[in-house]
C-alpha cells in the first residue's frame, strides 16, 4: 500500500515537472472558485443587511410621518386611522398596525385594523414599556414564524400636555427574503455555470498542454531524425563519389565490352544513389529551416540552356528532342541561380522519364511583372486526381506502365519547395494521354520567403 502510494506520488510529481501548465488547471479549478464563493457570500451578506437596514430606514420613516400627523391634527385618531388603511392598501406587506394609549388601566388600544380589540387591553405591553423607554425614537422588533420573518415595530408619541400614545405596525419579510432568495439562487446558478467554463477551460488547457508536450517531444525526435539524417547522408556521400570515381576510371581502361559495361553500370548506380542522398539531404534543409537562397539579379536564359545542355545525354539517350522558346532574349530577375538550376533540372529530368517519346519544350515568357517557365513534354499525361498530389512528399503516379520507372517522389515536392521559398509558384496543366505542362512563376521582384 505504503510502496505503491509512493510510486503513485513519485509518477504525478513527474507529469507535473513535465506539465507545469496543469498547476494552472489546477488554480482554475480549485482557487478561484473558493475565491468566487467566498467573496459571494461577502457580498450577500452586505446585500442582505444592506436591504434590512433600508428596511428598517422605512418602517422608521412611517414612524416619524405618523408621529408628524398626530402631532399636527392635535391627535385626531379618526385621521390617523385613516391614513393608516390607506397605507395598508398600498403596502401589501404591512399586516397590522395600531394606536395604543397608556392610562391608570394600562395600555388600552385606541385605533386596531381588527375593531374588536379597540378599547380592550393590550395582552403583551413588555414592548411598548420599552419603546417608551426610547423617546421619539422606534423600536423594530425581529422575529420568525413558519419560516416567515416579521418586524414588528413600535413608537411612542408625548403629546405637549404630556400623555403618551404608542404606534404599532407589523411588516412581512416573505416577499422581500422571496425575493432575495431568488436572487440569490441565481447568483449561485452563475456561479455554478463560471465554474463549469472554468472547467471546460481547464480541460482544454490541459489537452493544450498534452498537445504542447508531445509537440515538443515530437519536434526533439524530429530534430534527432535531422541530424542522423545529415551524418548519414554525409557518410554516404564520400563512398558514393569514391566508387562512382573509381568506376568511371575502370570503364576507361578496360578494353572488354562486358566488364566496360558492368563498370557503367556500377557508375550509373552509385550516381543514382548519390542523386537520392542529395534529395534527403535537401529535404532536411528545407523542414529545418536552413536551405540556403542567395537572390541576385540574374539572367534566367543562360540558366535554362545550361540545364538543358546538361540532361541533352539523358534525352537522347530515350530519343526525345529537347526544344527551348524564349532563351534567345535576356530574362533579368532577381532569383538564386543555383537553386533555379536545381529545380529546372528536377522538372526537366521528371519530364524526360515520364515521356517515353516525343519533344520536351523549355518555354520562357515575361507575363506582367513576372516571368514564366513553362516545361512542356509530350509524355502520357497526369489525372485530375493525381495532379492534386503531384507536388505531394513520396508522390509517384500510380499506373502499370510507370512501375519500372526509378526516384524517389521527391523531386516534385523538393522543387515545389524551391521555388515558393524564391518567392514563386508553381503549377501543373496536364491532360492524361496528351502531355503535361508544368508552369513556374517567378516574379521580377525581390520576394524571398
Amino acid at each position: 500500500m505504503i510502496s505503491s502510494t509512493y510510486r503513485l506520488f513519485v509518477t504525478g510529481f513527474a507529469y507535473l515537472r513535465d506539465h507545469p501548465q496543469v498547476l494552472f488547471a489546477l488554480a482554475l479549478l480549485i482557487i478561484v472558485p473558493v475565491l468566487f464563493i467566498y467573496t459571494g457570500s461577502q457580498f450577500l451578506e452586505v446585500g442582505r443587511a444592506n436591504q434590512d437596514t433600508l428596511g428598517k430606514d422605512r418602517v422608521g420613516l412611517l414612524h416619524d410621518a405618523f408621529a408628524s400627523l398626530m402631532r399636527g391634527t392635535r391627535f385626531d385618531f379618526e385621521v390617523a386611522e385613516q391614513e393608516l388603511f390607506h397605507i395598508k392598501k398600498l403596502n401589501d406587506d404591512l399586516l397590522d398596525f395600531a394606536i395604543v394609549t397608556k392610562d391608570v388601566r394600562g395600555f388600552t388600544y385606541l385605533v386596531a385594523q381588527e375593531e374588536s380589540l379597540v378599547g380592550t387591553q393590550v395582552a403583551n405591553p413588555s414592548l411598548y414599556i420599552n419603546a417608551a423607554l426610547r423617546n421619539d425614537e422606534s423600536l423594530v422588533f425581529e422575529f420568525s414564524e413558519n419560516g416567515v420573518r416579521y418586524w414588528a415595530g413600535y413608537r411612542t408619541v408625548a403629546s405637549e400636555t404630556g400623555e403618551m400614545y404608542f404606534l404599532y405596525t407589523l411588516f412581512s419579510l416573505e416577499h422581500i427574503d422571496s425575493r432575495f432568495a431568488d436572487r440569490e439562487r441565481q447568483a449561485y446558478f452563475s456561479l455554478a455555470f463560471i465554474y463549469c467554463f472554468m472547467l471546460a477551460l481547464a480541460y482544454w488547457h490541459i489537452r493544450l498542454t498534452d498537445y504542447r508536450f508531445l509537440f515538443i517531444k515530437a519536434q526533439k525526435a524530429n530534430e534527432m531524425k535531422d541530424i542522423f539524417t545529415h551524418m548519414i547522408a554525409h557518410e554516404l556521400r564520400s563512398p558514393l563519389t569514391a566508387i562512382r570515381g573509381y568506376a568511371g576510371l575502370l570503364s576507361e581502361r578496360l578494353t572488354d565490352a562486358t566488364q566496360k559495361e558492368e563498370s557503367l553500370r556500377i557508375a550509373l548506380s552509385a550516381e543514382r544513389l548519390l542523386a537520392i542522398v542529395n534529395d534527403l539531404l535537401d529535404v532536411a534543409r528545407i523542414q529545418s529551416g536552413k536551405m540556403s537562397v542567395v537572390p541576385v539579379e540574374t539572367d534566367v536564359s543562360p540558366v535554362i540552356v545550361a540545364a538543358t545542355t546538361e540532361l541533352a545525354v539523358m534525352a537522347k539517350e530515350k530519343n526525345i528532342a529537347l526544344k527551348l522558346e524564349g532563351t534567345e532574349v535576356s530574362h533579368i530577375i532577381t532569383v538564386d541561380p543555383k537553386r533555379l538550376h536545381q529545380a529546372i533540372v528536377n522538372l526537366v529530368t521528371n519530364a524526360i522519364k515520364y515521356t517515353p517519346q516525343g519533344q520536351i519544350s523549355i518555354e520562357l515568357k515575361d507575363v506582367y511583372s513576372a516571368l514564366e517557365i513553362r516545361v512542356k513534354d509530350t509524355g502520357m499525361g497526369i489525372s485530375a486526381d493525381d495532379q492534386k498530389k503531384l507536388f505531394a512528399p513520396f508522390f509517384r503516379v500510380a499506373e502499370t506502365d510507370v512501375t519500372k520507372i526509378t526516384g524517389t517522389g521527391l523531386g516534385m515536392w523538393i522543387t515545389k519547395q524551391l521555388i515558393e521559398i524564391m518567392g514563386g509558384t508553381i503549377g501543373v496543366e496536364s491532360i492524361k494521354g496528351v502531355g503535361t505542362h508544368i508552369v513556374v512563376t517567378l516574379p521580377k521582384e525581390i520576394r524571398v520567403h
